[in-house]
């Protein structure tokens, strides 16, 4: 069954509220870990100084970093059993600066002196500083990565601003198709991408590189934007056939914690409905004040799930502060 005219004139946009608020009963629990931590263990840095130590831990961030980096571009993969296992080698890095440095290994300052469990004030800094993110992102919503309106797709990520593909330009949406060494293509269903001739990319698209080229520039985005299905080669990927070169463009559900389907279906229906239409002007990326509909976006939903995964590590930090202050024992 076809879409409606009215339906496909649609402003659609995509936000990654969704993907951020879900990620806010990790940051409880790094919250309830870091508390525990300074309430129940002993406080043990002892006379570091914190530029030094901060430092310390940057640079094995780095080699954490650049060590799975290595991996990934070696075996190609990209699982979450990886990240995990970088997370963990960053927090076993924390825990022995912080717990097995010697005593006289840093002299102690007046301004340089850690505070008790360096660790556990870590991990609480960080699980409030996501939760403060995610709540104001909430309540003031960011660009959208991604919109769909009558006229085209507009893209615009922290390394490719302000991207617009008019729909006459897109050859056809389907899965993505890659080609590895076996020589066999294969489909990725659940991937929606829009193609685009060679030209249009390299005419439109490519000089938007600007600052991302040059040796570091690989490196540079796996950083930023790889730990969610961004960066320049994981939205690119050309695609060769009979008909001469293309390339295809990658718009990931992943991005904003959606079923495929909620991609695939309103860009293929919108292109279906608008690809013969040749506007004189092309519009700037920006939202159009008309009907919209909005898929990403977080809400309480009341389910079971969501209830256990933000009450429960909310009920642990309370009943440590409880805990902390002798209110039982009154």
């Amino acid at each position: 069954m076809e879409p409606a005219a009215a339906e496909t004139s649609r402003i659609v946009e995509y936000s990654r509220d969704r993907w951020t608020m879900a990620r806010v009963p990790l940051a409880l629990l790094f919250c309830l870990t870091g508390l525990a931590f300074v309430v129940y263990i002993e406080p043990t840095p002892r006379g570091a100084g914190v530029p030094t130590v901060f430092g310390l831990l940057m640079a094995a961030a780095a080699v954490v970093a650049l060590g799975f980096y290595a991996f990934e571009r070696m075996f190609e993969g990209r699982t979450m059993a990886t990240r995990l296992l970088a997370a963990a080698l960053v927090i076993l890095a924390v825990m022995a600066l912080s717990w097995n440095a010697p005593a006289d290994f840093f002299r102690p300052g007046r301004w340089t002196k850690l505070p008790t469990n360096l660790f556990g004030w870590m991990l609480i800094a960080g699980g409030i500083g996501w939760i403060t993110h995610a709540l104001y992102r909430h309540f003031r919503p960011a660009r959208p990565v991604l919109l769909l309106s009558p006229t085209g797709i507009a893209f615009h990520a922290a390394w490719l601003r302000d991207l617009f593909i008019p729909w006459h330009e897109v050859r056809c949406v389907e899965a993505l198709e890659t080609m590895p060494a076996s020589g066999i293509p294969y489909h990725y269903q659940d991937l929606t991408v829009v193609v685009i001739s060679q030209e249009f990319y390299e005419a439109h698209i490519l000089p938007k590189r600007g600052f991302m080229m040059g040796p570091g520039r690989e490196l540079a985005e796996w950083l930023v934007d790889r730990y969610h299905h961004g960066g320049w080669d994981q939205v690119f990927w050309p695609k060769e056939s009979s008909t001469g070169s293309s390339m295809q463009m990658v718009l990931h559900y992943e991005l904003f914690s959606i079923p495929p389907k909620q991609v695939r279906e309103p860009v293929e229906a919108r292109w279906k409905a608008f690809r013969n239409e040749r506007p004189s002007s092309l519009p700037a990326a920006r939202s159009i004040p008309q009907a919209r509909e909005i898929y990403g976006a977080w809400s309480i939903d009341g389910s079971l799930w969501q209830a256990i995964t933000f009450l429960v590590p909310l009920i642990g930090i309370i009943a440590i502060l409880v805990d902390s202050t002798g209110f039982w024992g009154r």
